[in-house]
């Protein structure tokens, strides 16, 4: 599983989608902030570091850890929520976390359809473990192994 920032110019986000799309003897996901820069996802709370100006003094260095369109803390839930699915498949074999993984690969093209008491209805499209218009701006897309 790769996240990336979709304007990633430090990782560069063509090269991110490379090492995605080539990693092909296995099954693997790509999850995009749109508009995000280097440090998308980067973790919480920001390293003591990170607010400490070149010369050492407080200051400016925590907007270079940032990332100036997203919110550290959402993009951090939002990561924990795909890495928890991803890790709870792979090492725990709990199947029931496929279907969080198992998404159209646009959050903005999903279809909420709901009943009246919140259970989906077979047109229900949107992003599973999102509530509705919670997933905008990301991407979510898996390919399989290459079976040549």
């Amino acid at each position: 599983m790769i996240m990336a920032g979709s304007v990633d110019d430090v990782s560069d986000y063509a090269a991110m989608r490379q090492i995605f799309e080539q990693a092909s003897g296995t099954t693997r996901h790509l999850l995009t902030f749109q508009n995000a820069n280097h440090n998308a996802a980067a973790p919480m709370p920001a390293p003591s570091e990170s607010w400490q100006g070149p010369d050492g003094a407080g200051g400016t260095s925590f907007d270079h850890y940032a990332d100036p369109v997203w919110d550290s803390l959402r993009m951090n839930n939002i990561a924990q929520h795909f890495a928890t699915a991803f890790l709870d498949l792979h090492l725990k074999g709990d199947t029931d976390k496929v279907a969080y993984l198992d998404l159209i690969p646009e959050a903005a093209d999903g279809v909420v359809a709901l009943n009246e008491d919140g259970t989906e209805r077979p047109d229900h499209s949107y992003w599973r473990g999102f509530a509705p218009r919670t997933a905008a701006g990301l991407s979510f897309e898996t390919l399989a192994p290459d079976t040549e």
